[in-house]
């Protein structure tokens, strides 16, 4: 690994002191910041290409600079930056800013650094209009006093993960405090008035749950919208018992504040009626992303169980209205017929709602018990209890549309307005060739089935990517001569962004990419396409489509 060098402050010069750099142009380096004479230089870090590689990032102080120099890193639009130790007895201060879906991470050796006073470690997390941040803390092998470390602008989308915890309690100023399995504290972070999100934990993560405007409750006298309960109503549980309605919190969101391409934790998931069971829900019902409905004692949030067919995210709805059903003792509501989350007081999350001050009108309104967690309701969720809860939606998907997940590719080329399909299968495992007429006429389009990945795939994923298959390589062969397509050719369209797979460079068609005409080889002879196929995916395919894209 190379070590690129940035000087900060080592002149008179302003554009000394304010640097902007592009995380593209240090791929393969790791980069080393020397902080000269000035009191306090600024960094921006961007990743406008969205780099999949990490940017390590130390420190040192040069000549004629005194202990204790203050550097302002923003990390900003995709950046992904780990921060390592600084040289010895080097002591640096950092201000860090994160927005724009960006990651940021603290090596042992940093926080090490930063125990005597982790007030020189300062983070603002702001969300805005820009998408979500990752804040990621290792304090592996750290033996020290557990000093909380100060993030403000912690909020809606953010996330902050401690390495190896597995449970995390919040006291009344907003402390929280992660541990590990054995119950031993990993490091405490300091929200302060800042935090302003339910908090639930699974995996470091902070989502917000709420029922979409509209959804009918359960209650002894029928179903009531949510918006209509009141303090005091009488509702059904899932279990069959009463409960009482102990407040109501609400809040509205706009599309316009946030960015299109991060709005996963904010837009709301459509569940169709009998997506979960046999007319469960008994309308369709939605909800926000991070919204958990009870499956055998796992509740799981809604952004893990879509599915893209009965179970939806909605990106185009502008303007949505969310609302929370607090209850005298925590249970499971029955929403549109659905066993879900009550809401749950942690911290100050309940400042989230825009109604929040109204509690002020109620003097018996007590403070939930101190580090109530929703992991004392029920049991811990793991990969495999999602994955088996995933695989009975789908079958309960498939009853319901007649679609089918399929491993099917349909792999299949258009030439010259033709469809042609690949010759016998050859003996090398995913390579697939194709016999293309001579007289060549515009550009050639790689077809397939297409599926959304997070949407087929078994296990818990975000990616939203639309992908085909996975392709390693693409060769031409006429008057027997091989013309291989580079993978990186710009032209190349229909394609997602390289990546490295069992030390081979692949890229995911969309299910529709295409090979432009001027870099096809002129032939007057038949041309063989060959198209070597690394990895292939999971598609949803309806029996009706099938019928069509066999015919053709």
């Amino acid at each position: 690994m190379i070590m690129a060098n940035i000087d900060l402050g080592n002149d008179d010069n302003v554009e000394d002191q304010f640097v902007t750099i592009d995380q593209k142009d240090y791929l393969g380096d790791d980069l080393h910041l020397t902080l000269y004479h000035k009191k306090s230089c600024e960094l921006k870090i961007e990743n406008k290409s969205d780099q999949s590689e990490v940017l390590n990032i130390s420190a040192s102080i040069g000549d004629s600079v005194v202990s204790g120099g203050l550097v302002w890193v923003q990390a900003l639009e995709n950046a992904h930056l780990k921060f390592q130790a600084s040289e010895p007895g080097h002591s640096i201060r950092f201000n860090i800013y994160m927005e724009g879906n960006t990651t940021v991470e603290f090596t042992p050796e940093f926080i090490a650094e930063h125990v005597d006073n982790p007030y020189d470690m300062k983070v603002n997390m702001n969300y805005g209009a820009y998408g979500p941040s990752t804040l990621i803390y290792d304090t592996t092998g750290l033996d020290f006093d557990y000093l909380p470390r100060r993030i403000s602008g912690f909020g809606e989308g953010n996330v902050i993960k401690v390495v190896n915890a597995t449970d995390v309690e919040v006291n009344k100023w907003n402390t929280l405090t992660f541990k590990d399995d054995n119950g031993e504290i990993l490091t405490k972070i300091a929200l302060g008035g800042s935090f302003n999100r339910e908090l639930i934990f699974e995996d470091g993560t902070v989502t917000v749950a709420c029922y979409l405007k509209g959804t009918h409750i359960a209650t002894p006298d029928g179903e009531v919208k949510v918006e209509e309960l009141k303090t005091g109503d009488k509702v059904r549980t899932a279990r069959g018992s009463v409960n009482t309605v102990k407040w109501i919190g609400f809040r509205k969101l706009n599309r316009s504040q946030l960015s299109a391409e991060h709005t996963l934790r904010a837009s709301p998931i459509r569940i169709c009626q009998g997506a979960f069971a046999n007319n469960v829900p008994h309308r369709d019902l939605t909800v926000s992303p991070g919204h958990r409905f009870n499956f055998d004692g796992a509740l799981v949030p809604a952004l893990s169980l879509v599915n893209g067919i009965t179970i939806v995210q909605d990106f185009d709805v502008q303007q949505f209205e969310y609302y929370h059903v607090e209850l005298e003792r925590f249970d499971m509501l029955l929403a549109e017929g659905a066993a879900a989350e009550s809401y749950l007081e942690v911290g100050s999350n309940r400042n989230s709602f825009q109604n929040a001050k109204t509690v002020t009108a109620h003097p018996d309104f007590g403070p939930a018990p101190k580090n109530v967690m929703l992991a004392q309701y029920v049991q811990k969720i793991t990969p495999e209890i999602i994955e088996q809860i995933r695989r009975n939606l789908f079958k309960q998907a498939e009853i319901l549309t007649g679609s089918v997940r399929t491993s099917d590719t349909g792999l299949r080329i258009e030439v010259n307005g033709q469809i042609i399909r690949p010759c016998m299968p050859c003996t090398k495992r995913g390579l697939y060739r194709f016999e293309l007429p001579s007289d060549l006429k515009g550009d050639i389009r790689i077809l397939s089935n297409a599926a959304v990945v997070r949407e087929t795939s078994l296990i818990d994923r975000t990616d939203t990517r639309v992908i085909g298959v996975g392709l390693s390589g693409i060769v031409l062969i006429t008057n027997d001569r091989r013309c291989e397509i580079d993978l990186s050719v710009s032209t190349l369209s229909g394609f997602h962004e390289a990546q490295e797979m069992n030390d081979v460079t692949m890229r995911w068609t969309t299910g529709a990419a295409v090979i432009p005409a001027r870099l096809l080889p002129e032939s007057s002879t038949p041309v063989l396409l060959e198209l070597n196929v690394l990895r292939t995916h999971i598609y949803w395919s309806s029996a009706e489509r099938e019928q069509v894209r066999k015919a053709v």
